[in-house]
Order: C-alpha cells, then sequence, then structure tokens
C-alpha cells in the first residue's frame, strides 16, 4: 500500500509518492505550468500536457501516469494534502470530512492567496477518489505550542476574537528539521535551536525542546524575513501613506507587498538568489546585503524566546544551496558564539512529514 501526498501551489502540483509503513519514497515529481505551459516532470521524465489543463484534469493525469508506473488507486490508501492555514481550529494533521471541508472553507479570508489552492484540490480528489482517506496537513499546526503572549498582536482584544493574531508557517518543513536533524548529526536535537527556512519565501522558527516557541512569520506570509519577491516586516504606517498619498487600491497593495517587493524590489533584477549572486550589478549586491543583515536581525530577535542558542539550522533552497548566503547571515551573528559545529543544513522535506502525518492518521 502507499501514500500519496500533494502540495499545490498557485502555478503547479508537486506529488510524492511513499511505500507504507516504512515511508520508503518510490517517486516524487510535479505538474509545473498550469493554466500556462503545463508539463509532468518526475526525474529525468519531462511530458508536456495539454495547454487548457485545470487542477482536476492535472489529477487525473497524475493519477494515469501513477497507474503506469504501477501505483493505481486501489493501492493508495490515504493522500495527504498540505494546507497552508488551518487558523485555531486545526493543529495537528486531519482527516477531512464534510464537516471539515466546511470549515476549511470559512478559514479562506486567512490565507486568501494560499488556501484556495490547498482546498481545491482536495476537494478534486475527494471526488476522484472516493474511497480513499484524505488528510490535511497543516502549515501553521507546527507553531501551536508557542505562548500566547507570542502570538498576540497589539489590538483591541476583539480583533483576536475573529482570528488576528500570530501563527507562524513552514511548520510542515520545522517538523521535518526536528525529527531529521538528529539522524543526520548522531547527536540528540539541540534544546535551543533557531531553524532558518530560506527560499522564496522565507521565515525563522524559534524551537525549545522540539517544540516552537516564536517565529519571524505571523498573520500572514508577508511578515518577517525579506523574500524572492514580499516585503516582509514593514512599518504599517509606509501601507497607511501608499493608500492614502500613492493612491493605491487594496488589489494594487496586495500585488505590490506579495509580488512586487523584496528581493525583486530591492535590486530591480530578479527575486532569485541565484541570479542575485552572479549578477555584477551593485543593485544585485546591495539586495543581498539587505537579506543577510536582516535576517540577522531577526534572528537575533528570537534569542530571548530561547534564552540563548546551541545551535542553527538552514533549510529551504537558498538555505541548503546558497552557502554565501549562510556565511553573511553567520557573520553577522558572530557575537552568538555559535560554532561552525554547530551550525547545520538540512533539506527541506516537507512531503515526508506529509507521508508521516497521515500514517499517524491511517494508524
Amino acid at each position: 500500500m502507499a501514500i500519496l501526498v500533494l502540495n499545490a501551489g498557485s502555478s503547479s502540483l508537486k506529488f510524492a509518492v511513499y511505500d507504507r509503513p516504512d515511508l520508503t519514497e518510490i517517486l516524487r515529481g510535479q505538474v509545473s505550468g498550469i493554466g500556462t505551459s503545463p508539463r509532468l516532470e518526475c526525474g529525468k521524465l519531462r511530458e508536456v500536457l495539454p495547454a487548457a489543463i485545470s487542477y482536476r484534469e492535472g489529477l487525473s493525469i497524475l493519477l494515469d501516469w501513477l497507474d503506469r508506473q504501477g501505483i493505481d488507486a486501489s493501492t493508495i490508501s490515504g493522500v495527504g494534502h498540505r494546507v497552508v492555514h488551518g487558523g485555531s481550529a486545526f493543529t495537528a494533521p486531519t482527516l477531512i470530512d464534510d464537516r471539515v471541508l466546511a470549515t476549511l472553507d470559512s478559514l479562506r479570508s486567512l490565507a486568501p492567496l494560499h488556501l484556495p489552492f490547498g482546498i481545491g484540490v482536495l476537494r478534486d480528489m475527494r471526488a476522484l477518489l472516493p474511497d480513499v482517506r484524505q488528510v490535511a496537513c497543516f502549515d501553521t499546526a507546527f507553531h501551536a505550542t508557542q505562548p500566547e503572549l507570542a502570538t498576540r498582536l497589539p489590538l483591541p482584544r476583539a480583533f483576536r476574537d475573529k482570528g488576528y493574531r500570530r501563527y507562524g508557517f513552514h511548520g510542515l518543513n520545522y517538523e521535518h528539521i526536528v525529527a531529521h536533524l538528529p539522524r543526520q548529526t548522531g547527536r540528540a536535537l539541540p534544546h535551543r535551536l533557531i531553524a532558518a527556512h530560506l527560499g522564496s519565501g522565507s521565515s525563522m522558527c524559534a524551537i525549545r525542546a522540539g517544540k516552537s516557541v516564536g517565529t519571524t512569520m505571523g498573520f500572514s506570509t508577508a511578515d518577517g524575513l525579506v523574500m524572492g519577491t514580499r516585503t516582509g516586516s514593514i512599518d504599517p504606517g509606509v501601507l497607511v501613506a501608499l493608500m492614502r498619498d500613492e493612491k493605491l487600491s487594496l488589489d494594487q497593495l496586495e500585488d505590490l507587498l506579495y509580488r512586487k517587493s523584496g528581493l525583486l524590489g530591492l535590486s530591480g533584477i530578479s527575486g532569485d538568489m541565484r541570479e542575485l549572486l552572479a549578477s555584477p550589478k551593485p543593485d544585485a549586491a546591495e539586495a543581498v546585503e539587505y537579506y543577510c543583515y536582516h535576517a540577522a536581525r531577526h534572528a537575533a530577535s528570537l534569542v530571548p524566546t530561547l534564552g540563548g542558542v546551541d545551535a542553527i539550522v538552514f533549510s529551504g533552497g537558498v538555505g541548503e544551496n546558497a552557502e554565501p548566503i549562510r556565511t553573511r547571515i553567520m557573520s553577522h551573528l558572530a557575537w552568538l558564539g555559535v560554532t561552525p559545529e554547530n551550525v547545520h543544513v538540512v533539506a527541506a522535506n516537507e512531503e515526508l512529514t506529509m507521508a508521516r502525518d497521515v500514517e499517524l492518521v491511517l494508524a
């Protein structure tokens, strides 16, 4: 029997298949370019798909392709879905039924740029595989252990009752780091750990005794570290001024904050760290230095939640592959006294965490 896990983005659908019960990875890939130039990618395979493909069509094509690989519907005992936001209602992997799905629909306003894709694919898979159990795996769940002081926003209490609070994200990968780092090092998990998930979206998490006690992302995925195209933390007065003085609408402001800022806005070149590191242009170098300096400032802001730092771990596309970025961030944090042998790199693997979550629910 197998577990299929799905991670839906705005134009892509990542997938992985794991054997039960030991969770050995069988294969992984993605259906990318959905709505534009779709293709199925797995290892060296690049299969062009019909241009008018939808998520439902992409899932059907994926299931047919898996069937040709010997993984038909009868062998799939559970499907795990990455759901970006669980609000306060969902703090653990959850078996999907109509009631749960209705509750998820009510949370769409908490992550309007992300939740619709995950919920849509979840609905489609329930229709395509009605007899297979579907499990929602939440990116916010790992941070449910944060103390209430860390989750509050300085707004009137009435707003908290409506769901305005700090949640935190990238929890599936932080959960993977906690599980994998001891296996990688052969040592116990550091008691006071700062984990940095650095990619097109970025955050850091303070982990004490394996539990999240603080994180840089808050109510939304636009908070905290500067990212590929997102601002990260920004003075709210700037947002008021942009709407008042520059006459930006809500949609224009959202587009600016999520898609036109960050490294892209700083450099005027690209939001891709690889391109910026390779560029000889001064604006690229300035954007990189800004990124590293402010990442270190955010890391330092997590130290009080831990009472000190025993180790730091980098993950995500930038954290894993851009050694110059790790070196520059750590140069700003030399005062912490974290020795090189306590600075680690762990390859992100949200899919394996999701497979574990599904196995837990099925068991």
